[in-house]
């Protein structure tokens, strides 16, 4: 390939960063509903309905469009997302829109599972969890720096200029793939659902220990700033700047969490729940303290951001003969963790308060924990890059 790697890592992390920001207009709720004159729960479903549809594609939307080139397949989804955000920008009507919203959320699986496949692929060797940890940071950045951007013109200036920038953003790395992006060809030359790899007990195992890890996470993340406000008393722009600061370290956190699990990775599955419950676990007994709650809240950022890699990793480990199908799994797995964590959390306030959020977060982990020893340590399933190191050493 002549073109150079490196350039064509940035343009995918950029791509990916632009792809993700329909996530973003969570903050504007309030604005959808007095735009579409609907209830705020309507208006949440209509929020909500791209993560699920992420979830349930994920599963099968990426193996489909694997076997094609794959500039082309970039461009006809950032088109297929440049039309739906048009029509949803003029569109009065919230079923309308939440139809074009359903459908772009279709493609994103495949997009995002491809560009991690490529970046992977264009690596060079010996840097590819680098290359893969710069597209997960797209996906990081595109919610972080996404969210607060389309809240305050969604405040300040309505739900259809918050939603033209979503349009605009996609729009500028559908031209930079058209214009800098080379032809490069997919893999399968025949259509064909690797479904016995999906039957095996490592791969069961391995997934429904590491699901619970983004069920126990999202049960707190999410309902952090409610916490925040209830017993911490931070309100406000306060709250806002103090979430903004969260979100630099979870940045901060994706990329540790790519060189840590190159370096180690058995280690970092395991210490990972470990301490993420244990964090849980003193935000409980420490609840009433400010600088503490603060200094563990920054803390499970870090912890929060490594999340992406370490199930990416996992899947890719399990299923090393088919890329697309892992990295769709992987969004699958971390969009349907956090739809099950928010139901979970909300019927945790509730029933038992807010603090109930820290017990059952930990205990997810835990069962996180448990799972993650069992599949590693007595199972002992290959992982990627513990694989390839053993390999080396006995090639020496």
């Amino acid at each position: 390939m002549k073109a150079n790697p490196k350039i064509l890592l940035y343009i995918l992390m950029i791509s990916t960063l632009g792809i993700n920001t329909p996530l973003s207009i969570v903050g504007i709720i309030s604005q959808i509903a007095e735009y579409f004159n609907t209830s705020i729960t309507i208006s949440g479903l209509y929020v909500s309905s791209f993560t699920f549809t992420i979830a349930i594609c994920g599963l099968f939307i990426p193996v489909l469009f694997s076997k094609y080139e794959r500039k082309r397949t970039f461009i006809s989804i950032l088109i297929v997302f440049a039309i739906s955000n048009i029509v949803i920008i003029f569109t009065k009507s919230i079923y309308i829109a939440s139809f074009f919203r359903i459908l772009s959320a279709v493609f994103y699986p495949a997009f995002i599972s491809i560009a991690l496949t490529v970046c992977e692929e264009i690596a060079p060797k010996g840097e590819e969890q680098d290359y893969i940890t710069r597209i997960l940071l797209g996906i990081s950045v595109g919610s972080i720096i996404g969210l607060p951007i389309t809240t305050g013109l969604g405040t300040i200036f309505g739900y259809q200029v918050a939603m033209t920038w979503i349009f605009l953003i996609n729009f500028i790395t559908l031209i930079l793939i058209i214009i800098f992006f080379p032809r490069i060809e997919g893999k399968s030359k025949s259509y064909e659902l690797p479904f016995s790899s999906l039957k095996t007990k490592e791969f069961i195992l391995a997934t429904v220990g590491i699901i619970m890890m983004p069920i126990g996470a999202s049960i707190v993340y999410n309902y952090q700033p409610l916490f925040l406000q209830v017993v911490s008393h931070i309100y406000t722009y306060k709250l806002s700047i103090f979430l903004f600061i969260y979100g630099l370290f979870s940045i901060f956190g994706t990329w540790l969490g790519g060189k840590l699990i190159a370096k180690r990775d058995k280690a970092t599955l395991i210490i990972f729940q470990l301490v993420c419950g244990g964090v849980f676990v003193l935000l409980y007994l420490f609840a009433n303290y400010l600088i503490p709650v603060i200094i563990l809240i920054l803390i499970f950022g870090v912890l929060d951001g490594m999340g992406y890699n370490l199930i990416q990793y996992v899947e890719a480990s399990v299923l090393p003969d088919s890329p697309e199908l892992a990295n769709g799994i992987f969004l699958s797995i971390l969009n349907g963790g956090i739809a099950l964590g928010i139901a979970i959390g909300g019927f945790l306030v509730d029933n038992l308060g807010i603090m109930s959020i820290f017990i059952f977060g930990a205990l997810f982990l835990l069962l996180a924990l448990i799972m993650m020893v069992y599949v590693i340590k007595i199972m002992k399933i290959p992982l990627k890059y513990s694989d390839n190191r053993i390999k080396i050493d006995k090639w020496n």
